[in-house]
C-alpha cells in the first residue's frame, strides 16, 4: 500500500508535475505581452487587449482540441502496442494542424477589422480598437506554429517524456519575454511590437519542435499515410467539447466588452484583460496537472489496470483541490497587489476595479472540481457530455451579464464569472456520475475505496 502511493504519486509528478511546469511556462508566455503593454503602452494597451484576448482564446481552442484529441488517441494506440501506427497519426496531425492554422489565419486577416470596428461607439473608443487590430493582423501569423507547439507537448507526453514539454514551452516564453523586451521598451514599437515577438517566439518554438521529432532520440521512423487521418475525426470527437467551450467564452467575452462600453465602463475593459491575465497565469497549471495525467489514465485504462488508474484518479483529485484552494486564497489577499503589476504607475486602481477582480475570483474553487471532473471524461474518451458541459456559458453567462447591471454597480457584472464556475462543476458531476456506471465505476469507488 505504502509502495502504491509513493510510485502513483512518483507517476503523478511525472506526467501532471512537468505538464504542469510547462504551462506555467506557458502562463508565463501569456502574462508577458500583458505586463510588458500595461506597463509601457499604459492602460490604453490594455484595454486594447480586452478586445484582443477572445481572438486569442479561438486559437487557444483550436491548439486544445488538437492537443487534448491527439493524446487521449495516441495515448490509447500506444497503450494498445501499436507504436507505428501512432507515429503516422501524429504525422499526419502536424499536417492537418498546419493546414488548419494557414486557413484561419487567413480568414481572420480578412474579418477582423469588420469584427473588431463593431465595438466603435465614438471616436474617443477608434484608437483602441486600432491597436486591437495592428496585433491581431500581425499575431494571426503565428497561428499554425502555435498549433504545432501544443501537439508536440501533447506527443511528448505520449512518448513519456513529459519533462520536455517543460523544455520546449519554456524556451518559448524566454524568447518571448527577450523579444517583448527588445520591441518594446528598446524599440518603442508598443502594440505591434508584442505581436512580432509573440510570432518569432512562436517560430522558434516551432523549430525545437521539428528538431525533437527528427533528429532526437524521438525521431520518427514511419512515414504518413492518409489512412492515418481517419484518426483525426476520432480527435475531434474527444476535444470538441474543450474547443467549443473556449469558443463560447470567445464569444462571451466579447459580449462582455461591448456592455461594459454600453454603461460607459470603458475604463473596466483593463480589469477585464488584468482578470484574464491573472486567471490564465494561474488556472492554466492547474488544468496542466490534469491535462498531464490524460494520457497516463487513457494508457491503464484501455490496458484495463483498473486499480492503477483509480489511484492516479483519486490523487489527482486530492492534489487539484489543495492547489486549488491555495490559489484562491492567494486570489483574494492580493488582489490589489496582482492588479498593480500590470498597470503603470501613473495609472490608478480604482475601488471599481478591485471590485470588479474580486468578483470574478469569488467562487474559483469549483474551477478545480470541474477541471478535474472534465479532465477524467476526456482520458476516457466521453466526448459528448464535454460538449454539453461546454454550452452551458451560453446559458448562464450571456443571461447574467445582461441583468446584473440592471440590478448592481456595472462592476458586478464579473460576479457572472463566478456562477458559470458553479454551474460547470454541478453539471460535470451529474453527468460523470452516469458515465461511470456505464464502465462499472462510481467518484466513491474512485475517491474513497482504498487499493
Amino acid at each position: 500500500m505504502r509502495e502504491d502511493f509513493f510510485s502513483t504519486i512518483g507517476e503523478i509528478i511525472k506526467y501532471g508535475g512537468s505538464t504542469f511546469a510547462a504551462l506555467v511556462a506557458t502562463s508565463i508566455y501569456t502574462t508577458t505581452d500583458g505586463f510588458f503593454i500595461g506597463n509601457w503602452v499604459g492602460t490604453d494597451g490594455l484595454e486594447a487587449l480586452a478586445l484582443v484576448y477572445p481572438v486569442t482564446m479561438i486559437f487557444i481552442a483550436l491548439g486544445t482540441l488538437f492537443e487534448t484529441g491527439g493524446s487521449a488517441i495516441v495515448s490509447q494506440i500506444i497503450g494498445e502496442g501499436k507504436k507505428a501506427l501512432a507515429e503516422k497519426v501524429m504525422r499526419s496531425n502536424y499536417f492537418f494542424a498546419f493546414v488548419v492554422g494557414i486557413i484561419a489565419a487567413v480568414v481572420g486577416n480578412i474579418f477582423v477589422g469588420s469584427v473588431l470596428q463593431t465595438f466603435v461607439s465614438n471616436s474617443d473608443e477608434q484608437h483602441i480598437v486600432d491597436m486591437a487590430v495592428s496585433f491581431l493582423r500581425i499575431s494571426l501569423c503565428g497561428l499554425p506554429f502555435l498549433l504545432i507547439i501544443y501537439l508536440t507537448g501533447a506527443f511528448m507526453r505520449c512518448v513519456e517524456k513529459p519533462a520536455h514539454v517543460f523544455y520546449l514551452v519554456g524556451s518559448t516564453s524566454l524568447a518571448n519575454i527577450i523579444l517583448d523586451a527588445l520591441f518594446i521598451i528598446g524599440f518603442g514599437w508598443e502594440m505591434q511590437g508584442a505581436a512580432v515577438a509573440t510570432v518569432l517566439a512562436q517560430i522558434i518554438g516551432t523549430a525545437i519542435s521539428f528538431w525533437y521529432f527528427r533528429y532526437s532520440r524521438q525521431k520518427f521512423v514511419t512515414s504518413w499515410s492518409l489512412s492515418s487521418l481517419e484518426y483525426i475525426w476520432q480527435e475531434v470527437k474527444v476535444g470538441a467539447g474543450f474547443a467549443v467551450a473556449t469558443l463560447m467564452m470567445c464569444f462571451i467575452e466579447y459580449f462582455l466588452n461591448a456592455t461594459l462600453l454600453r454603461y460607459d465602463a470603458a475604463h473596466l475593459l483593463a480589469s477585464a484583460t488584468i482578470a484574464n491575465i491573472i486567471l490564465t497565469f494561474i488556472y492554466l497549471p492547474l488544468n496542466g496537472l490534469d491535462t498531464g495525467i490524460q494520457p497516463l489514465v487513457s494508457k491503464l485504462f484501455a490496458a484495463r489496470k483498473e486499480q492503477h488508474y483509480l489511484r492516479v484518479m483519486r490523487y489527482s483529485f486530492f492534489a487539484t483541490m489543495i492547489l486549488t484552494f491555495a490559489i484562491y486564497v492567494a486570489l483574494m489577499i492580493f488582489t490589489e497587489e496582482l492588479a498593480r503589476f500590470f498597470v503603470d504607475d501613473a495609472d490608478p486602481v480604482t475601488a471599481e476595479m478591485i471590485t470588479f477582480l474580486r468578483m470574478m475570483f469569488i467562487l474559483q474553487p469549483f474551477v478545480g472540481i470541474y477541471t478535474w471532473l472534465s479532465g477524467i471524461m476526456a482520458a476516457l474518451e466521453d466526448e459528448w457530455r464535454n460538449f454539453v458541459i461546454s454550452l452551458l456559458p451560453l446559458v448562464v453567462l450571456v443571461p447574467l451579464i445582461w441583468f446584473l447591471p440592471q440590478v448592481l454597480p456595472i462592476e458586478f457584472v464579473s460576479l457572472a464569472y463566478s456562477a458559470q464556475d458553479v454551474a460547470e462543476a454541478a453539471v460535470a458531476f451529474l453527468l460523470i456520475r452516469s458515465f461511470l456506471s456505464s464502465k462499472k465505476l462510481s467518484l466513491k469507488k474512485i475517491l474513497l475505496e482504498r487499493s
